[in-house]
């Protein structure tokens, strides 16, 4: 799509709003008219380079108590 995932300063809000700071994707394209909410209302976490996926991202809710890096962080897969 863009070339490369987005820095966790620009985030989600990549996927929304294109990027204003470095680096900028080249061929652009909005994914979401807005930002996804997870099932508690919350904003996704996301971070790259991931600090459990060494190598990729992290993307992962922070689930019911909303805080990160918590026993009820929802992390998908299923």
């Amino acid at each position: 799509m863009n070339g490369f995932y987005p820095t966790t300063d620009q985030g989600l809000q990549a996927l929304v709003a294109q990027p204003a700071g470095d680096p900028r994707p080249t061929r652009w394209y909005q994914l979401f008219k807005e930002m996804p909410k997870d099932p508690w209302g919350s904003n996704y976490i996301y971070r790259n380079p991931g600090q459990k996926n060494a190598g990729g991202y992290d993307l992962f809710s922070a689930g019911p108590d909303r805080q990160a890096d918590t026993a009820d962080d929802d992390w998908g897969g299923g």
